[in-house]
């Protein structure tokens, strides 16, 4: 769950609280997907964001029928299924509820990727309430609810309300389920151009990317949205970015410090990744509370400049009032992002 102060600092991603669901849980619609719980699943997360909106080619979407007017848009798998990207679109000023049903203990995420066109500005709140009552996000009235994972309480319907703020005339909702007993489920992100190939688990999504020291826009950005490691601590966001180019001038100046980036660049040393040998540098900022961190991974090979960035930012312990919240922890996240990176190869 990002907070409220997260949101307003950096992405201008900034306040508005979601609206209640609609309790009705008789089925109207039906949306499926072909996922199998046993295989990566093949995915190109970024879609190229233009005036039109219009999904990357290859983007598994899955548009959702029009719902009976006050009834939720029913969210279903296909056949050993367990997950749904959904492309859909809300009227600006109202909301749209989904449902989806399943079983006490099993562990359920929620993401949205926005579709903002160029110079546009918004963002997609969420409120995740289940049919018995029980509201899962958010927690309290003074954060906002963006994504969601966790441990499901009961064996129910639950109910998913999107309130959009700002200019989004289109998104991608994944929800994902993981069979009984599975702690997770992977996707698979591959670049044909560059050969490059990621495996990364529910625990992160697709995201826009927020201001970091990256040398070209990341053609993936994955957002950390494992919801027990920020609740009650002062991690507000963690992202792993990553690119590939093979632009002869930023080959040409990869694993030097980006003297062009929000922070200066410390470099650390070479460090071996699944086989690769990456420059590693850092970079600290901070500002009114806010504490930035990136961890930089740069390589050059076959003139294809790699870059991953691990992005962290939390806050500071003595703006809370005492016992409020713990410090997060940061070795523990670490090893998350690091898992995802040391998947990387080459093909």
């Amino acid at each position: 769950m990002r907070k409220l102060l997260s949101s307003i600092f950096l992405l201008s991603l900034l306040i508005t609280a979601c609206a209640a669901p609609s309790p009705a849980p008789a089925p109207t619609s039906v949306i499926e997907n072909t996922a199998l719980p046993t295989q990566p699943v093949q995915f190109t997360p970024v879609p190229t964001f233009t005036a039109e909106v219009q999904p990357t080619a290859g983007f598994p979407t899955f548009t959702p029928p029009t719902a009976l007017p006050g009834q939720p848009n029913v969210i279903q798998f296909a056949a050993n299924g367990t997950y749904a990207d959904i492309t859909d679109t809300i009227a600006s000023g109202s909301s749209k509820t989904y449902s989806i049903n399943a079983m006490k203990g099993q562990i359920m995420s929620i993401s949205i990727l926005p579709l903002i066109p160029d110079g546009g500005w918004g963002y997609i709140p969420m409120q995740i309430k289940g049919a018995d009552g029980n509201m899962l996000c958010p927690q309290s009235a003074d954060s906002e609810c963006m994504f969601w994972r966790g441990v499901l309480p009961s064996s129910q319907d639950y109910f998913v309300t999107l309130t959009p703020n700002g200019d989004v005339p289109q998104f991608v909702m994944r929800v994902a389920i993981n069979p009984p007993g599975k702690e997770a489920q992977y996707f698979q992100y591959t670049n044909p151009a560059t050969g490059v190939s990621l495996t990364y688990p529910d625990a992160f999504a697709p995201a826009i990317p927020v201001v970091g020291n990256y040398k070209t826009p990341p053609e993936l950005t994955l957002h950390f949205i494992d919801s027990k490691t920020y609740d009650k601590t002062n991690l507000s966001e963690a992202y792993l970015f990553f690119s590939s180019t093979s632009d002869p001038q930023t080959a040409a100046t990869c694993t030097k410090p980006n003297q062009s980036g929000g922070s200066p660049e410390q470099i650390v040393g070479n460090e071996v990744i699944n086989g690769f040998t990456f420059i590693h540098s850092t970079s600290e900022g901070a500002g009114a509370g806010n504490y930035y961190q990136q961890e930089i991974y740069r390589m050059v090979n076959k003139k294809v400049c790699y870059e991953a960035i691990y992005f962290i930012h939390s806050t500071n312990i003595g703006n809370y009032p005492p016992g409020v919240v713990t410090e997060f922890d940061r070795n523990a996240l670490m090893q998350k992002l690091y898992g995802v990176f040391s998947t990387f190869t080459i093909k």
